[in-house]
């Protein structure tokens, strides 16, 4: 008798808890295609959200080996045309080796810099993939020796972005 009334509580707070269920947890939600993109929804939020991250070990193997590259002033971005199942035109990702930073807060905040600077200067590069009905996965690597400024970092970003374009 016992166990039947907490099996009852236990479904009826599974009904009216907030929280999501393992099956809810396992199948992940409909993500919208990339044909849906449109560049206007961006305007005026200069945001960096985890889908637009790049965290996938497969596709950042295949970015360092068939991708192609650009440098600028210290900062490299490697890039690779690919057709992805997200629905923004790119997704990046910042690295910093440790070679020249041996600590982890300087290798952290010059990631920092480039993270702000591409989420605040995205939004141009975003236009012309859309207009190509491209998309990318993109890596930004600084290899200078020094912790750089954030002017020097923005306009090294601005202009390895701008470099994809010509080539």
């Amino acid at each position: 008798m016992e166990e039947k009334l907490l099996q009852e509580e236990d479904q009826e707070a599974e009904k009216n808890s907030p929280l999501r269920t393992r099956e809810d947890l396992s199948s992940p939600p409909a993500a919208k295609p990339f044909a849906e993109f449109d560049v206007n929804l961006l305007k005026g939020k200069n945001t960096f959200g985890k889908d637009e991250k790049l965290k996938s070990k497969k596709i950042i193997d295949q970015l360092f080996k068939e991708g192609k590259s650009v440098s600028t002033n210290g900062f490299t971005l490697v890039y690779l045309v690919k057709q992805r199942s997200t629905f923004y035109p790119a997704q990046a990702g910042f690295s910093v080796p440790k070679r020249h930073f041996k600590h982890a807060v300087d290798r952290n905040r010059v990631k920092r810099l480039m993270r702000e600077a591409y989420r605040l200067n995205k939004t141009p590069f975003y236009e012309n993939l859309a207009e190509r009905k491209e998309q990318m996965a993109i890596m930004f690597v600084y290899k200078g020796k020094e912790l750089p400024k954030h002017e020097a970092v923005t306009k090294a970003i601005l202009h390895c972005l701008k470099k994809i374009f010509k080539t």
